[in-house]
């Protein structure tokens, strides 16, 4: 790994304007190697990016939902095979979409503004689910919520202004699966997670946010890390670009912005995308998983759950894309060759919808935190991630 190298490359991203800030750790053994900061929170340079620039986190929300989740399931108020509809009746009945003109193939893709305009659900052939969805199936990305081309639809279609975790749940036992429980794994943005998320509020009798804050953010010492960012904090987060022909347009508050694309309205709590953060808050939650569950004198899960966590979690064999599995709320490398990844085998994760990144390899025992917000960032495929990587494992 060239420490140089990986600064340079990240100042070339500020000068050409695909990053307008961002800050990176990287830890071996729990000690930094490289720690750095880059750029500021708006395109005129006014506020440069410091410790307490607070990122907006979107799907690496994930992990901390998995984490709470098995908090629950080690104190056995909660099992990972437990049927959903155990402590919510209203999935019962659930059906799946068998409508070919709603395949996941690219040529359905491509249509999919079409088949938004025209889409009525009453018209979508469905079966009987062969059976009920698992605490293990959210988790690990192959309940069929959300998983598909009528998921994702209805998804968009959504109203979600005056929602809570408990309305919008409700919703979503309304919808189809786009596949039969556990039998493959692809992605699901919301809803898996923000059902997730509810499980915690009924099982543990805590409002959300509350329950992650007593359990994970305090005791870690994970001071900004918050669902509701106040006014003050909100001061701290950077503007939001979209990068287009080196050119930076300002969407933040539009429909681009974090509230929009994961649903959240004033009452909400998302366990799937809501998570604001500082990179300093992010990394003492990675650096709690890569010590197999605790940080500082605060245990927050036994070594053995963290090591279920990154082990694979469906019930059968199934990868997201080649090489690529889902363990409970991390995504592994099993097959780096397989999945054209730079990383060890072994090495689990996630990112966040504007560039946010993660990763630890215990073979190596390294760990990466890397925080940036650009609409357009790319996600799970953010460019700027992946040549992170190849530095890193170089």
């Amino acid at each position: 790994m060239d420490i140089e190298k990986i600064n340079a490359q990240m100042e070339a991203y500020v000068r050409t304007r695909e990053m307008v800030g961002g800050a990176l750790i990287i830890r071996r053994d729990g000690e930094i190697l490289l720690k750095n900061r880059w750029g500021s929170l708006d395109a005129e340079g006014k506020q440069p990016v410091t410790e307490g620039t607070i990122f907006r986190m979107a799907s690496m929300s994930k992990p901390v939902t998995a984490v709470a989740v098995m908090r629950l399931v080690e104190q056995g108020k909660l099992g990972l095979d437990d049927e959903l509809t155990k402590y919510i009746p209203a999935f019962q009945g659930l059906r799946v979409v068998v409508d070919k003109r709603y395949a996941y193939s690219e040529e359905n893709v491509k249509k999919v503004l079409w088949r938004f305009l025209t889409f009525r659900l009453k018209n979508v052939a469905t079966v009987p689910a062969d059976r009920m969805i698992t605490v293990r199936d959210l988790l690990s990305h192959s309940s069929g919520l959300e998983q598909g081309l009528v998921g994702l639809i209805l998804m968009m279609k959504m109203k979600f202004k005056d929602d809570t975790l408990e309305t919008r749940v409700q919703k979503y036992a309304t919808h189809p699966l786009d596949f039969q429980p556990g039998t493959t794994a692809s992605y699901s943005p919301l809803a898996g997670f923000d059902i997730l998320a509810r499980l915690v509020e009924i099982v543990s009798g805590k409002p959300f946010a509350g329950y992650v804050s007593d359990n994970i953010f305090t005791p870690l010492g994970m001071q900004d890390a918050t669902y509701h960012p106040t006014p003050a904090q909100r001061a701290r987060i950077p503007r939001l670009y979209q990068y287009g022909k080196r050119k930076l347009k300002d969407v933040t508050g539009s429909k681009k912005d974090l509230n929009a694309i994961g649903h959240i309205g004033p009452k909400y709590t998302s366990g799937s995308a809501g998570l604001y953060a500082t990179l300093e808050d992010y990394d003492r939650f990675v650096q709690m998983l890569a010590n197999e569950g605790e940080l500082d004198g605060a245990r927050i899960l036994q070594p053995e759950t963290v090591r279920q966590m990154h082990t694979e979690g469906a019930y059968k064999h199934l990868e997201f894309q080649p090489g690529l599995t889902w363990g409970l709320g991390m995504l592994i490398r099993q097959d780096p060759e397989k999945a054209h990844s730079s990383a060890c085998q072994g090495t689990y994760g996630w990112s966040g919808h504007f560039g946010t990144h993660f990763f630890i390899s215990p073979a190596d025992h390294l760990s990466l935190v890397f925080a940036m917000n650009r609409a357009d960032a790319g996600g799970a495929d953010a460019y700027i991630s992946k040549r992170l990587e190849e530095l890193v494992f170089e």
